[in-house]
């Protein structure tokens, strides 16, 4: 039994980012058994996963809240002899073997990335009160979270976590537990995607929620000094955030990591591997590179239009 389970979720339009996180890991040597929630996926979609070795396949059931919010849920599914827990999102990749630094090393602590307070306003733009510059976490939101989690009485940290990918040891699992009954309870059962700006203090859903719980619950694990996946240019985690994603379309956010995705899923098909539609997607072809970097931004920016287009029909339609 390998000491460390890595976990992560998707639906059908997130198959490709779960191959080639999977990918990733079985390329660079990460022989860590992965466990992956899957809503709706079809029974291709799971033989496609398992051709890699040591993968298992959850089907998850629908319900009414974003995926974002299933976390905890399906940590908790991971066997239960694996002694750490570790989630990655399945829009992201490993450069190198990081199995050394995915684990906290010290008893009851997640090892998560905390923001640095240059950092910190993007996750709070447009929530700060007058006087706040956001490098701190905005105190009405402070004053929620202690509310609602009727815990400790000060927080324990000046800036808030990221979500993309943390760990606890198994001794942690009620940590995992209150998260996932935390969410329930103070998010609604609603669906409007990754980010829901209706809420003030919760605005990034489980990520939210997360920090309410690293700043106020008694027992929440500590947060690692040190987050070990950004420190090494061989050995790092690459997160993909915003739309579109890589095996759609390259912008001028994610193209500087072109050549070590597209090398992934290029040894994926030279390795006979099945794929997933059957071929490569052109953003995913390493001779597109070219035509990727001339059109990023006139693509990056149709995207934003029409994303916003969409929000906008959501809002004014019945």
């Amino acid at each position: 039994m390998k000491e460390n389970t890595v976990v992560t979720i998707g639906d059908m339009n997130y198959l490709w980012g779960i191959f080639m996180l999977i990918a990733s890991m079985r390329q660079n040597g990460m022989d860590e058994p992965v466990l992956v929630g899957g809503l709706n996926f079809t029974d291709e979609a799971i033989r496609l996963l398992q051709q890699f070795p040591d993968v298992r396949v959850a089907v998850l059931r629908p319900t009414a809240q974003s995926l974002t919010c299933r976390k905890p849920e399906v940590m908790l599914l991971a066997d239960p002899d694996a002694r750490y827990l570790t989630w990655v999102d399945s829009d992201g990749f490993f450069i190198g073997n990081c199995s050394h630094r995915l684990i906290p090393h010290q008893p009851h602590h997640i090892h998560v990335r905390r923001r640095a307070p240059a950092e910190n306003p993007l996750a709070f733009r447009g929530f700060t009160a007058p006087g706040e510059d956001g490098t701190a976490i905005p105190k009405a939101i402070l004053d929620t979270w202690r509310r609602d989690v009727r815990g400790l009485d000060a927080p324990r940290y000046a800036q808030s976590c990221s979500a993309c990918l943390l760990s606890v040891h198994a001794a942690d699992r009620p940590f995992l537990q209150q998260w996932q009954q935390q969410m329930l309870s103070v998010l609604p059962h609603d669906n409007v995607g990754v980010v829901d700006r209706r809420l003030k203090a919760y605005h990034q859903l489980d990520e939210s929620v997360l920090n309410s719980l690293l700043n106020f619950w008694p027992d929440a694990p500590t947060v690692t000094e040190t987050f070990q996946l950004d420190k090494d240019r061989s050995q790092l985690f690459v997160h993909f955030i915003g739309s579109p994603k890589p095996w759609v379309g390259w912008t001028p956010a994610s193209i500087r990591h072109f050549d070590a995705y597209t090398a992934v899923a290029e040894r994926a098909a030279q390795d006979g591997l099945t794929l997933p539609g059957g071929s490569l997607p052109y953003a995913l072809r390493h001779d597109s590179k070219r035509i990727w970097h001339l059109i990023q931004h006139p693509y990056s920016l149709t995207c934003k239009l029409r994303n916003r287009w969409r929000k906008l029909k959501r809002r004014l339609l019945p």
